[in-house]
């Protein structure tokens, strides 16, 4: 009786600690405020059994408390020609700590990740995963086995936000002694322990609190602790590779992934001879080899031959007239070099948010291709993906940020265009006729350089249909608003974007007994608010600077005159500076002038409320009336 009396309190005390250990209530307190999910356990291990051969392991529990937690589980395992997946499981756990569901690899789907490619080597275990009912933990675990080892995983416990971390391990078993380069931030702020010797590196953290996401924060890496590992000597597929600076990256890059793909048919080799000859200038010579590519050819996503990283050759390109940034990138290069115009296949992380490709991290960065130029008087960088983007013109997709050349010398830095403030204007001029009726009706042209051309060059492509939606959709505070005459001119040799319509609104002005109220700032308005916050962590940063200009001459109905104008507006601070003014010119006749300058920088993090006050200002001073009375 004694005996089974024990076994029984075994069997309650070994079910009441896994029922304890993700419980809800076993969560620290302190992890809890703020906090849509808490990232109970995040462990990975990497077996590093040889430079060309590694073993991923990853064990994940998580407990979400509400649905704005749900998008931080990812029950995916990918895989490729190079990798398997050995275990994937998803355990399900209650509020109690329960287990009440157990999905095993059967009941993942197996599909592509590629998403809309084309072409793509890349799978994935998939599980499509709805949950019952809030808090639930959910328990992940995979292995994968994988030959190609470039791309060592990064340790990041703390991704989210409004996501809380009690505890996070990396550990790498390197018994073989593989070089490697490991880059860490942040460590000590968070009490990271960690060990680093030749055949271990191993980090560990705890009680890692939620904090909200704050606006125009710097990058990440800035305030949260992050491990990037890379290895000297690595496999890339079936392509091995020893690099320990840049210029050996470069030299890899060259002679394993780029080598003897610049052949071009002879045909069309002849073709760009005719469509150069007699030009002498070898940048109007680039720029019309340019142009053919983008006349020629398309934009798909390729993610085949090694690793995703090796392009198409040019004569594939040719043949079929698509390709993906990689292939088309190439193929402009090598369309270049029949010519005897030398460039250089260029290494960017793209995207507005966008980094630098960093310089102290030697290893397989970027997400994107582009083409560098060296001219005498300047670098000219060519987005090859886009059939509309004119020469030498980049965009905030991969502006501004330092990228890695791939040159006969090895890899070399170089960094992209800063488009300044006082280069991104867009400038409004409009006419605004109003009748007794108080219908607005008038022309208008708005041009756009810079990065502002960013944002419009594609209205061109819209049908009749789109481009009136597009203008509802901008000037939503008028009502009643037909646009007609709407065309538009795209001069892509100075990069200026130019829209001109005619308009008619109703319904705008607002009145009270004989008094009209009128807003002369009919068209461009900044509307974006934001909240102070006395308890700001982090510094800000506004990434682009950009000016805005409206002038808009106003002829009012005869029966009324002014009696209330606004006195001139001036508002200058570090962040920008705002102006406004009417000017009367005749009886009958107004003319409205807006300027609002929002400037680039890094601003420290006591200045942000100040940095609100100034939008707040704008945001007031933009709906600024005058009145007008009827006359007797």
């Amino acid at each position: 009786m004694s005996k089974l009396f024990a076994l029984l309190t075994v069997f309650i005390s070994i079910t009441v600690s896994a029922q304890k250990e993700y419980s809800v209530k076993s969560i620290p307190k302190e992890l809890l405020d703020n906090a849509n999910a808490v990232i109970r356990l995040d462990e990975t291990i990497i077996t590093l059994e040889n430079y060309n051969s590694m073993t991923k392991e990853y064990h994940e529990v998580i407990t979400v408390f509400n649905k704005n937690g749900l998008h931080i589980i990812k029950p995916v395992a990918y895989y490729d020609n190079s990798s398997s997946v050995k275990n994937v499981k998803v355990v399900i756990y209650d509020e109690l700590g329960n287990e009440i569901e157990v999905y095993k690899k059967r009941d993942f789907s197996d599909i592509s990740a590629s998403g809309g490619n084309m072409y793509s080597d890349n799978r994935k275990l998939f599980l499509d995963f709805t949950p019952g009912k809030y808090p639930f933990t959910f328990e992940f675990i995979s292995e994968i086995k994988t030959s190609s080892t470039a791309f060592m995983p990064r340790w990041n416990p703390s991704p989210y936000y409004q996501v809380s971390t009690e505890y996070s391990s990396y550990k790498l078993i390197n018994n073989k002694q593989v070089p490697l380069t490991a880059i860490k931030y942040n460590l000590e702020e968070f009490n990271v322990k960690f060990t680093e010797n030749q055949t271990l590196n191993e980090y560990q953290v705890s009680n890692i609190k939620a904090v909200d996401r704050e606006y125009l924060s710097p990058d990440y890496t800035e305030f949260n602790p992050v491990v990037k590992i890379a290895l000297k000597k690595f496999q890339l597929e079936n392509s091995p590779a020893y690099v320990s600076n840049w210029k050996e990256f470069g030299n890899w890059q060259n002679n394993k992934l780029l080598n003897n793909r610049n052949n071009l048919p002879e045909q069309t080799r002849l073709k760009i001879e005719s469509l150069v000859a007699g030009v002498e200038d070898p940048k109007e010579k680039a720029k019309l080899i340019y142009q053919f590519m983008q006349d020629k050819t398309r934009y798909i996503s390729v993610q085949i031959g090694i690793g995703g990283w090796q392009p198409s050759s040019a004569k594939e390109v040719d043949k079929l007239s698509y390709g993906d940034c990689k292939a088309l990138t190439n193929y402009t290069k090598t369309l270049l070099e029949s010519q005897g115009i030398e460039s250089y296949y260029t290494i960017v992380d793209s995207k507005p948010s966008g980094k630098d490709i960093d310089k102290d991290f030697v290893a397989l960065q970027g997400n994107h291709v582009i083409l560098t130029i060296p001219f005498e008087d300047e670098q000219v960088f060519l987005e090859c993906t886009s059939q509309q983007v004119p020469f030498n013109y980049l965009g905030t997709h991969t502006d501004n940020r330092k990228v890695l050349m791939i040159t006969p010398e090895g890899g070399v830095f170089t960094k992209t265009h800063e488009y300044k403030t006082k280069d991104n204007v867009r400038s409004l001029v409009a006419t605004a006729n109003i009748d007794e009726a108080f219908t607005i009706s008038g022309v208008l042209t708005e041009t756009s350089i810079g990065l502002q051309y960013d944002v419009k060059y594609d209205l061109e492509n819209y049908t009749n249909e789109e481009k009136t939606n597009y203008y509802n959709y901008i000037w939503s505070h008028l009502n009643k608003t037909s646009f007609s005459n709407i065309n538009f001119t795209n001069d892509k040799n100075n990069i200026v974007f130019t829209e001109n319509l005619n308009y008619s609104t109703g319904n705008y002005i607002s009145k009270a007994g004989e008094r009209v109220l009128l807003n002369p700032n009919i068209f461009n308005r900044y509307t974006k608010l934001i909240s102070t916050n006395k308890e700001r962590i982090l510094d800000f940063v506004i990434k682009r600077g950009k000016i805005y200009k409206d002038e808009i001459e106003i002829s009012l109905p005869k029966n009324y005159k002014i009696e209330s104008l606004f006195e001139p507006i001036h508002i200058e601070t570090p962040f920008g500076k705002y102006t406004a003014k009417i000017v009367e010119q005749e009886p009958y006749k107004l003319v409205y002038k807006r300027e609002l300058i929002l400037n680039t920088g890094r601003f420290n993090k006591d200045q942000y409320n100040d940095y609100v006050k100034f939008i707040k200002s704008v945001v007031r001073k933009d709906k600024s009336k005058i009145i007008l009375i009827k006359k007797q």
